[in-house]
Order: C-alpha cells, then sequence, then structure tokens
C-alpha cells in the first residue's frame, strides 16, 4: 500500500478537500460532472485517481 508520502500534490489536494467537506467520492464525482467544468475524459481520470487513493479515505 503506498504511504501519505508517496501521494501527489493532486492527491493530496482531492483527499484533504474531501475530508475538510466530508463528502464521498461519489460526491466529489458528482459535483465536478455538475459543474460542467470537466470533460468527460477529465471525470474518467478522477474516477481512477480515486480509485487510487481509496485506502486513504477515512470517513
Amino acid at each position: 500500500m503506498r504511504e501519505w508520502k508517496d501521494l501527489t500534490k493532486d492527491e493530496k489536494e482531492i483527499i484533504t478537500t474531501m475530508k475538510t467537506q466530508n463528502i464521498t467520492p461519489e460526491e466529489l464525482i458528482q459535483r465536478m460532472v455538475n459543474s460542467g467544468r470537466m470533460s468527460e475524459q477529465a471525470i474518467e481520470g478522477l474516477k481512477k485517481a480515486l480509485e487510487d487513493v481509496k485506502p486513504f479515505f477515512v470517513h
């Protein structure tokens, strides 16, 4: 399993944002889809990134 220090800056930002806003990965994806600011390709990338860092989610 990867450690916090091994994560990229973007991965750390995603996790930190989710923790501070107390949202789930599904809620984050839905927010990004609803914003209309991300392409379908970017949404798929976000889904993969969230799957990669899933062990760090604590709710």
